[in-house]
């Protein structure tokens, strides 16, 4: 009777222990697939942030030929209203 007993705790532990392999192996599973859809999210935030860097220094270029404009026609304003005067 005590080696049945053993018997059936060993078998019990042996199923325990596939059962948790089963669980260890879909956890690996799901951490893999984690780990790649992190990757293409870290690839596409470096994308991202090269492109912000390209459109902040377009947006700087804009607003200093934006600045040049005004002060061109600040100029053009001044030069009409002193030929204005000067008439």
């Amino acid at each position: 009777m005590p080696d049945e007993n053993l018997e059936q705790a060993a078998e019990e532990i042996a199923d325990d222990a596939v059962d948790n392999a089963v669980v260890a192996e879909a956890l690996h599973e799901d951490a893999v697939e984690k780990a790649v859809e992190a990757e293409a999210l870290y690839a596409a935030a470096d994308e991202l942030a090269a492109e912000a860097v390209v459109e902040e220094v377009i947006a700087e270029d804009m607003a200093a030929d934006a600045v040049a404009e005004a002060e061109i026609a600040v100029a053009a304003a001044e030069a009409a209203e002193d030929a204005e005067d000067a008439d």
